[in-house]
């Protein structure tokens, strides 16, 4: 998790380099200045449909103003000949026309820019969660890697260890609940080890749970791998007290 967190760091910061260099190319190259900055921050204060929006309004004023402004006319001169007074209504009329026509096509602009935007939201959330899935399958992967790796030392520990030594540590775990880890190590071991170990087991109670715990080490993996495994915890408690 650390190696990953440290690649994210180093790609920000590389990409935070780059941007920066590139705005001084700009700057230096007098392609980009205070001027065009105010530009800038102007043009992007509003979204694209926002902009939209406000030029199909800005369409519908001039539209109506326009309207206004003929109508203003026709008033102060009524005695326009009628074909006239019919040709300036008629314009009128094609230019608020022209103007509906621009605002249905900006709101389907907008609708299409709209059914545009979420569907790139859906992509970018199934990227994202495929990215999450990846990074949680490599901790898992290396969370079970480390596992099998502390598995190993242990293993390498116990037959490293006296056989009454390692005795011990079998019994402590099969009275603390964690038999089927003793049996894991036991099968684990090499066989000299493990019978080293297993002849450490004098008493009676000690040879029945050394028996038992062959039996598990016969049946592991197998269906009926658990039998055996509903022994009597008096026996580990014996062979505790023997010991």
């Amino acid at each position: 998790m650390k190696t990953l967190w440290n690649i994210v760091s180093f790609l920000a910061v590389v990409h935070l380099l780059a941007l920066a260099m590139f705005l001084a190319w700009l700057w230096t190259s007098e392609r980009l200045d205070g001027r065009r900055i105010h530009q800038l921050r102007e043009m992007l204060a509003m979204t694209i449909p926002q902009a939209d929006a406000v030029a199909a309004g800005e369409a519908q004023d001039a539209a109506l103003l326009q309207q206004q402004r003929a109508t203003a006319v026709l008033r102060q001169n009524p005695g326009l000949p009628s074909a006239e007074r019919v040709r300036n209504i008629t314009s009128a009329r094609q230019t608020q026309q022209r103007s509906s026509r621009r605002i249905d096509d900006v709101k389907a602009q907008l609708s299409r820019q709209l059914a545009q935007d979420g569907a790139q939201i859906m992509e970018q959330r199934l990227a994202l969660e495929t990215d999450r899935l990846a990074i949680d399958g490599g901790i898992a992967d290396e969370q079970q890697r480390m596992r099998g790796t502390q598995f190993t030392k242990a293993v390498k520990l116990l037959e490293s260890l006296q056989p009454k030594q390692a005795k011990q540590q079998i019994i402590e775990l099969v009275m603390t609940g964690k038999k089927d880890e003793a049996v894991a190590y036991l099968d684990a071991m090499n066989q000299r080890a493990a019978g080293k170990i297993l002849g450490e087991f004098k008493t009676v109670p000690e040879n029945a749970l050394a028996t038992e715990l062959l039996e598990l080490i016969r049946t592991l993996g197998q269906p009926d791998g658990q039998a055996g495994a509903g022994m009597d915890s008096s026996n580990a408690d014996g062979s505790a007290n023997t010991t």
